[in-house]
């Protein structure tokens, strides 16, 4: 998935740390029901976010449970659930369907082409269910494979279309009274996931020759990426403020002010360390 939208452990209670946690081994649940053995395989912390924003939102009721699971076989783990746990299954299955899809294309890795074939019957019963997220996701992969295979360095667009992918997968019933909110929610994550993906590659991807939108253009600059991150944090806060969201705020301020620039901040005191 992403990797990036996890909380700050540090800033967590134990107990909210039990409920973080719980809430992952919940959608893992969710994906090895749905025939995925190794439920890891689409399973990120990242998709946690979403399941706590949207069960917060609309406060469905939720069930805990302890279970054994392959990766907890003896002692069993706390299983936190809802009806939001299998959205959120779904939407781990649709994304690494595609992404395997895409290294696949990119990379011509065996791997990735035997996991798109493992994903396959889980992607097409989760795409039925979710046919709009399903053809967001399919229509953002393509438009920035587009962009990315004709070199473009138009990052707005790159992000703009990372955006409107996370917009649509934020939306649970787009004829909810919430729904233009977290539209706008999702694509202000979107665009600043893909923009921040950008930043930390770029060093790397200058150095073994490989394409990435900030590196020959005026934004390869540490006060560009600063300034455009900011902005970017700065729309994810002002649009969370509108979200009526009580339950889980905690843990959703750690992810959102600490846990989503956590790597970000580190490159940076990396480079002071080598300086």
């Amino acid at each position: 998935m992403f990797g990036y939208l996890v909380a700050d452990r540090s800033n967590l209670t134990e107990e909210q740390f039990i409920q973080y946690r719980s809430a992952y081994c919940g959608i893992c649940s969710c994906l090895r029901k749905n025939g995925l053995v190794r439920g890891t395989l689409c399973l990120s912390y990242d998709l946690v976010f979403l399941w706590m924003v949207l069960s917060s939102m609309y406060e469905p009721q939720r069930s805990l449970s302890e279970e054994r699971c392959p990766v907890h076989p003896f002692k069993g783990t706390g299983m936190l659930t809802d009806a939001f746990s299998g959205y959120a299954a779904d939407i781990g299955i649709i994304l690494a369907y595609y992404k395997a899809l895409d290294d696949w294309k990119d990379e011509r890795d065996p791997l990735k082409l035997s996991a798109s074939k493992l994903l396959r019957k889980p992607f097409e019963k989760a795409s039925a269910l979710l046919p709009r997220q399903s053809r967001a996701v399919m229509e953002a992969i393509d438009r920035i494979s587009m962009l990315e295979e004709s070199r473009s360095e138009d990052i707005d667009a790159l992000c703009n279309a990372f955006g409107a992918m996370l917009g649509e997968i934020f939306v649970y019933d787009p004829d909810d009274h919430w729904a233009g909110y977290l539209r706008r929610f999702g694509e202000a994550v979107g665009r600043y996931l893909y923009l921040l993906d950008a930043v930390l590659d770029l060093q790397g991807d200058i150095k073994h020759g490989r394409y990435n939108p900030l590196s020959q253009s005026e934004k390869n600059t540490p006060g560009w990426q600063n300034s455009a991150l900011d902005l970017f944090l700065g729309d994810i806060s002002e649009i969370y403020g509108f979200l009526p969201i009580v339950e889980y705020s905690p843990i959703l301020d750690s992810i959102i002010y600490s846990g989503m620039t956590e790597r970000y901040r580190r490159s940076l005191e990396d480079k002071k360390t080598g300086e």
